[in-house]
């Protein structure tokens, strides 16, 4: 590890970058840029106030915020602080809210918006430890007793700043490697969210095991859209583009994304499973739009690149010809699809869930793959696929600096100098997850003879019918996701002689759908009833099964009229279904599918 704590690494880059800009904001129509400098005195007086107001060493401070350039401020000064930046999703009921605040023993709560603000107001008697409640919106804060501004609370430390900065200074650069400095609360899809500690260490050393893989440079562009409180933007976004100077614009809106991608043409683009199905599902729209010898031309083009990409991953020679022959024809097709991410992407990721194998091999094929990854808050950097080595299905080989393994009953068993340092006030819960020095991941997966990571489904979630078989959900519920217009799939079969599933679709990709076969338009709703649509999940689910055992066969499904959603509490904020509230609340829908 370069550096013994995050601190020195900002101070370094504050003084290798000063005058560039490390952020974007939306500023109207336009875009604007704040400074190293900027950031680094905000990150500071942040910091003062925190002292200012009575933060222990190893205090806690949750943020409750989307993604604004305060939420890295606020970070970056609870840290020099030498205290324990905790968030909290912006999804996060006011119930939820009031859990974490008062687990992580929270004095300090910072929040972005109104509605945030009242969230936390009204459990505010329900909250004995917090006496600071700092909001990013000054009006409001002006409106509502206890409530301080973030301008007034940052004024109050720059107040302190004499006072205290020999105190902070030397508190910063004396903290020790193995000191926690995030708490990142896992998703909580069985149960109460756990409290994951990250030091120092985990936090330098899983970046450093990236730029291994993934390497960043300061002439990079990319985003910050996705939340701040998952383990994946806070250490490979935040951390690894701190790291490697590279700048980020922060999204206001994500209904505008594509058109700040127009605008932006991002170099590097992370994202969720989620965002590239989109894509997919908008790029293949737009082709089956398009005149009949395009589309002709764009079949061709996209068996030659699937072609390519089968040898390339196999290792084989790809014979000239086909080379010759896949750039006369694919080319404008391959200029075409990275101009949906703004024409010049050189790189994009995925992880927190499957990439369908349809919706990777297609942009494989046209020399945009999507490496996918797999990690989790416990150990963010346990396997990555690499930009020259690389297979579609797998997650890629062990991250540099760890040790990956399978257990005789196929759970995965991780060890590293990365790993998180247990869970906040639960020996019990950490005993239960680190055992002999190894992360118990809870997932199921394999070894390639090549080294590649295959990930097959989760142990807790292991169906066992009434025949005594073990199912994988996981593994069905993918294949069903592969096809664009199904959003979510959800496999049941518990103690039962068949599986069945509950399906959801996309509601843009259903509209378009429609209106390509001539269906009078309705809402996406009513849509899941017509006879055509039927037809067609019918044969969906009907090619799924004929890649399955007759066992793992899904023998009946329906088809929600709404989508999975995190507002209902259905799936996590990375997508991940919520097994025991779906089967709660769809009960007497799975029973009638056994009826």
């Amino acid at each position: 590890m370069k550096y013994p704590n995050i601190y020195m690494l900002l101070r370094e880059r504050v003084e290798q970058y000063r005058g560039r800009n490390v952020f974007y904001v939306r500023e109207g129509e336009a875009w604007a840029g704040v400074a190293w400098e900027r950031f680094d005195r905000e990150a500071h007086e942040f910091a003062y106030a925190l002292q200012a107001c009575g933060l222990v060493r190893g205090g806690s401070v949750c943020v409750l915020m989307g993604n604004v350039p305060e939420w890295v401020v606020a970070d970056l000064g609870i840290i020099i602080a030498g205290g324990v930046s905790c968030g909290l999703y912006p999804t996060s009921s006011a119930e939820q809210c009031a859990y974490i605040i008062n687990h992580s023993d929270a004095a300090v709560v910072l929040v972005d918006t109104p509605a945030q603000l009242d969230k936390v107001l009204s459990v505010r008697d329900a909250l004995p430890k917090l006496t600071t409640i700092v909001s990013l919106d000054e009006a409001a804060a002006a409106t509502r007793t206890g409530v301080v501004g973030y301008r007034e609370f940052l004024r109050a430390g720059r107040g302190r700043r004499e006072q205290l900065s020999g105190e902070l200074e030397a508190r910063a650069l004396e903290a020790a490697t193995d000191e926690t400095v995030i708490m990142v609360y896992t998703s909580g899809t069985t149960g109460r969210p756990k409290g994951a500690c990250l030091s120092h260490a985990y936090v330098l050393n899983s970046v450093e095991s990236l730029r291994g893989v993934i390497p960043l440079d300061d002439a990079d562009v990319m985003f910050s859209y996705l939340p701040y409180c998952h383990v994946a933007e806070r250490i490979s976004g935040l951390y690894n583009r701190l790291y490697a100077g590279a700048s980020a614009y922060f999204v206001d809106d994500a209904r505008r994304l594509w058109e700040y991608i127009a605008e932006v043409r991002p170099t590097v683009f992370p994202s969720l499973p989620r965002f590239f199905e989109k894509v997919y599902a908008r790029i293949v729209a737009d082709m089956d739009a398009g005149a009949p010898q395009e589309r002709e031309r764009f079949k061709v083009a996209l068996q030659l690149g699937r072609e390519i990409s089968r040898l390339r991953q196999a290792r084989a020679d790809v014979p000239q010809s086909l080379l010759d022959e896949y750039e006369e024809k694919a080319t404008p097709f391959v200029r075409k699809v990275n101009g949906y991410f703004g024409g010049r992407l050189r790189l994009a990721t995925s992880g927190g869930a499957p990439l369908v194998g349809e919706v990777a091999e297609f942009f494989d094929a046209f020399d945009l793959p999507i490496l996918q990854a797999y990690g989790l808050t416990e150990n963010v950097c346990v396997a990555f696929n690499r930009p020259d080595d690389y297979r579609i299905g797998t997650v890629g080989p062990p991250m540099p600096g760890c040790e990956v393994r399978i257990a005789l009953d196929g759970e995965i068993l991780v060890r590293s100098g990365m790993m998180f340092s247990g869970y906040y006030k639960d020996a019990e819960g950490t005993a239960a997850m680190v055992r002999d020095s190894w992360l118990l991941t809870g997932d199921l997966g394999r070894l390639d003879d090549g080294g590649f990571l295959h990930i097959t489904g989760r142990k807790k979630e292991i169906i066992v019918t009434s025949t005594g078989k073990n199912i994988a959900p996981a593994l069905v519920e993918n294949l069903l996701k592969e096809h664009h217009l199904i959003s979510h799939a959800f496999v049941y079969g518990d103690n039962r002689s068949y599986l069945v599933a509950l399906l959801t679709l996309n509601a843009a990709e259903l509209e378009a759908y429609a209106r390509a076969h001539g269906v009078e338009a309705r809402d996406a709703a009513g849509l899941t009833h017509h006879p055509l649509v039927r037809e067609l999940i019918a044969s969906i689910v009907a090619r799924a099964n004929a890649r399955l055992s007759t066992t793992e066969a899904v023998k009946k499904f329906a088809v929600l009229e709404h989508d999975f959603s995190v507002e209902a509490d259905e799936v996590t904020p990375t997508q991940k279904v919520k097994r025991a509230v779906v089967t709660k609340r769809y009960a007497e829908v799975l029973e009638s599918l056994y009826a």
